[in-house]
């Protein structure tokens, strides 16, 4: 559930209901929770609660879901802590389980099921509802849940695109914290040690076994111990290669606190460019339908004379997409076409001979990577358009090392 035991225990010697001293840090239970309680423990086997105990909670009825977090919070409660405290554990309970959301789920599904039985219950209705009547008002209902539908997507549409936004803001004032330099030494750093990481075949075995061991069907207490064991030993492997590769252990990046606007403020956000995008669109088709024929014949003359003046001023109004040839793709960037413009092709002294990346106007630094065609490490220096053999330590330079020889 995600409780904080500890919250459950007493924290001196206290008397029970019964006049019994109970010696500090064992568990006690409020006696307005003893049925709570006793419901739980007899729900012990239940399959919902295997399902708890097996940490499967979307398999779980959303009732027993309910029952049990309100029945913790009013513990909590009973047990003399305090709202701010209450409420802290009823939001770790809420975020494990998905309280919320499931209960929005299934809330939905109420409502979606609401308006088929409602469907369903017109369609046999012969009071005052000839066949005529049914076919209509069904097709009525029909064009307003389209309707429902199309808008709910473009709320969907500009919730996202409001929230890709304010992700989009804060990575940049993020990384203008940064200097370039580091920036691409860390970047380098971990290209060589996660590459080093996915050769390493014990490693890769482990992130497996790890995989396999989260989805089995059993409880969770049967699996700490296996999960401690890998996890330990993935670390060892982890600070070994960084040792070996560095002669240092990699800082680790902590992620940045993010102060996102609230949901409810994003949500009406949306709502109303959605409905603002409708009603432009309502009043522009309105709009359109209320010209006359003579007048959208006069429009296309228009835009047909606005066309052939660009025309003779040598503005081109038409243009092909590239074919996806090398050859006419090359032709195709070089005639200028593009808002972007090649600043040259720079070689890589690779084990294939035969490795090139090209480069752009606009681009500077330094940057490691592969070859595309046999994977051997390059730095290229787009400031100079130049690219040398990138120096290799520890395990990576013995995986270099065993394909150049076997080559």
């Amino acid at each position: 559930m995600g409780v904080d035991k500890e919250l459950l225990r007493a924290k001196e010697k206290v008397t029970d209901i019964y006049g019994k001293t109970v010696r500090g840090g064992a568990y006690i239970f409020p006696k307005q929770s003893v049925d709570f309680c006793a419901t739980v423990i007899q729900k012990y086997t239940s399959r919902d609660f295997k399902k708890l105990r097996s940490a499967d909670f979307d398999e779980m009825a959303i009732d027993e879901v309910v029952f049990l977090v309100q029945g913790f919070c009013i513990m909590l409660r009973n047990l003399g802590c305090s709202e701010k405290i209450v409420l802290e554990q009823y939001n770790v309970m809420e975020r494990r389980m998905g309280y919320k959301l499931r209960l929005a789920s299934v809330e939905l599904e109420r409502q979606l099921d609401a308006i088929h039985e409602l469907a369903k219950e017109y369609e046999r209705s012969y009071i005052s509802f000839n066949y005529y009547d049914k076919t209509y008002f069904l097709r009525y209902m029909a064009s307003k849940v389209e309707a429902t539908r199309r808008f709910i997507e473009s709320v969907y549409g500009k919730y996202t695109d409001i929230r890709s936004d304010e992700l989009s803001d804060m990575a940049l004032k993020e990384s203008c914290k940064e200097f370039p330099q580091t920036s691409i030494e860390r970047i380098n750093k971990d290209m060589i040690f996660f590459d080093a990481l996915q050769h390493d075949d014990e490693y890769q075995k482990l992130l497996q076994q790890q995989e396999k061991l989260i989805a089995e069907d059993t409880f969770i207490k049967n699996k700490q111990a296996r999960f401690r064991k890998i996890q330990v030993r993935l670390a060892e492997i982890r600070e070994k290669y960084q040792m070996e590769l560095f002669g240092e252990l990699l800082n680790e990046q902590e992620d940045a606190s993010l102060t996102v606007q609230h949901p409810m403020d994003v949500l009406k956000k949306a709502v109303e460019d959605a409905e603002f995008w409708i009603k432009d669109h309502a009043e522009r088709d309105e709009a359109k339908a209320a010209k006359a024929p003579e007048d959208i014949e006069r429009e296309k003359a228009e835009i047909e004379r606005r066309r052939q003046l660009l025309e003779e001023c040598g503005v081109n109004m038409n243009f092909d997409l590239p074919n996806t040839d090398e050859q006419e793709e090359e032709i195709f960037v070089q005639s200028g076409n593009l808002s972007w413009e090649v600043k040259g092709t720079i070689h890589l002294p690779c084990y294939c001979n035969k490795g090139q990346i090209t480069a752009y106007k606009g681009i500077k630094g330094k940057c490691a990577m592969k070859c595309p065609r046999c994977g051997y490490y390059v730095l290229v220096d787009y400031d100079d358009m130049t690219a040398k053999p990138l120096e290799l330590h520890g395990p990576v330079r013995r995986v270099e090392k065993r394909r150049m020889n076997g080559r």
